[in-house]
């Protein structure tokens, strides 16, 4: 006879605790991430955007190149940011047949928000030359330009200072002021070799539509539009995940009235909060957790209730 399968919370990405369940994906650092995506918010279309684009990879090869997500707040941007970043570093690797660097500057966002765009470029910058003599990825370390401290001087001449056999991908922090900085590094700080990303919840479409229109004769970012959460999307989600670790453990099912409750959530990052604490909620009190059982909407309701408490 077989054993009992072990209780399982669904939601909680692979290779993830359930206190890291509401960290973004990222294919980044766990190549199992990439098959976990769902298409929400037009992330799927938006992703297109970039891997269908013929010239992409040559484009960064030759001129360097600069990413923009943007959307409402908890869209999954950053999720899209790090799949964007998986895929161009395979897609560079297997142009250049070399190694591609991926440095990470979003963890300081908070601390640089109110910042001027000249400090964070600067703070950037020296983070950045920090980063790449820690990773020996420089031809000269003791090069006088980098010890300058002037992006002016180093952003733009990455591909001379970078060693010859690399690549750079950058994920930079958000900011209030992204216009003016988004036109700052595309129209004076890219370098062969180099990408850099960034993301915003704050631009509308009428200021990403200005710096298209700004940058159009020179070279402009490649801008992916995340939008609102729709119901189709909530119900695609919560599908995927209950049908996708069916031999990971067992775990109940989702009735009808609270699907129909949660396709009025505002974002995917409350979609996924949500379901990972009810879920767990129930699997901690070891009563409902089967699957002849299906999440109701008083279970959705008294997880809601616990953490407003």
């Amino acid at each position: 006879m077989m054993a009992d399968k072990a209780p399982f919370n669904p939601f909680v990405p692979p290779q993830r605790r359930v206190g890291k369940a509401m960290l973004s994906l990222r294919p980044i650092d766990d190549p199992a991430h990439d098959q976990h995506y769902v298409d929400v918010c037009g992330s799927a279309r938006a992703y297109r955007r970039l891997t269908d684009s013929p010239d992409v990879v040559e484009d960064i090869l030759t001129t360097g190149g600069y990413v923009l997500a943007f959307g409402e707040s908890g869209c999954g941007k950053t999720a899209l940011v790090n799949r964007c970043a998986n895929w161009v570093r395979a897609a560079l690797r297997e142009a250049l047949d070399a190694k591609v660097l991926v440095v990470d500057l979003r963890r300081h966002a908070l601390a640089l928000e109110s910042s001027s765009v000249a400090t964070r470029i600067g703070w950037a910058c020296g983070r950045l030359v920090r980063a790449l003599r820690d990773e020996d990825a420089l031809v000269d370390p003791a090069a006088p330009e980098l010890d300058s401290g002037d992006p002016d001087l180093i952003l733009p001449e990455l591909d001379t200072l970078l060693d010859p056999s690399l690549a750079l991908i950058v994920l930079l922090p958000d900011h209030l002021d992204l216009v003016r900085e988004v036109l700052l590094y595309a129209s004076g700080m890219l370098s062969p070799r180099v990408l850099y990303l960034a993301e915003s919840a704050l631009l509308t479409d009428a200021q990403v539509r200005k710096i298209e229109l700004a940058l159009e004769d020179t070279r402009p970012p490649i801008v992916l539009r995340l939008r609102t959460l729709t119901r189709a999307d909530v119900a695609r989600f919560v599908d995927d995940r209950l049908r996708r670790h069916r031999a990971a453990g067992r775990y109940p099912g989702v009735a009808h009235t609270a699907l129909t409750e949660l396709v009025s959530t505002k974002s995917v990052k409350t979609l996924q909060r949500t379901l990972v604490g009810t879920f767990e909620m129930l699997r901690g009190e070891a009563v409902n957790y089967s699957e002849s059982y299906a999440v109701t909407l008083e279970d959705l309701n008294r997880y809601t209730r616990g953490i407003q408490s």
